[in-house]
């Protein structure tokens, strides 16, 4: 059914509005701390990894994440990153990952209130009727399920926040003390 002025929805509660911010700060949280996963797992100080990973959106981030698990498995072979914690760092990012179509959802529609405890998302479509697109331009969620998803990427944002710590930090001041001494010799 398109929107008009004439659909009984109206503005979102408060309860609701709040559980759409929470998500999306969280989300938000849970992006720098991927970023900063990306950077211990590539072996890079902070601040330069972070000129790199600030740039890349969220699935760009956990694709990169993925990749480094796999050459820290395969060419390190846990000499530097403990085996488990890079399955449980492939864990959380495939979490991570689920939890992103609602945060695209809140990013991606126009949100209304079907009822205190529903609300109905639309993105406007201009697709034809009978296109595969107008099909996907409307959707429902629950307000149950959107805290219990808020609940899920919380845990999952409070261990990748341990995990930074549990993978060692290349110092910024080391990296350029190494490299100056292999360019200049002994």
């Amino acid at each position: 059914m398109p929107f008009s002025h004439a659909t009984p929805y109206s503005k979102l509660t408060d309860e609701q509005h709040m559980l759409i911010g929470m998500f999306v700060s969280e989300w938000a949280t849970a992006e720098f701390y991927l970023g900063l996963v990306l950077g211990r797992l590539l072996l890079a100080p902070e601040y330069l990894s972070r000129t790199y990973t600030d740039s890349l959106g969220a699935a760009q981030l956990q694709d990169a994440i993925g990749q480094a698990v796999g050459i820290q498995k395969e060419r390190y072979g846990g000499k530097l990153v403990a085996t488990e914690l890079l399955e449980e760092v492939l864990t959380l990012n495939r979490k991570i990952e689920q939890l992103r179509s609602l945060r695209n959802k809140f990013a991606h529609f126009c949100w209304m209130r079907a009822s205190d405890e529903e609300m109905f998302g639309t993105n406007f479509s201009g697709a034809a009727p009978n296109d595969k697109r107008q099909k996907r331009s409307f959707t429902s969620l629950k307000v149950g399920e959107i805290r219990q998803q808020y609940q899920e990427l919380f845990h999952a944002v409070e261990r990748l926040q341990a995990i930074v710590g549990e993978i060692p930090e290349v110092s910024e001041e080391a990296a350029i003390a190494a490299f100056q001494a292999s360019r200049d010799g002994p």
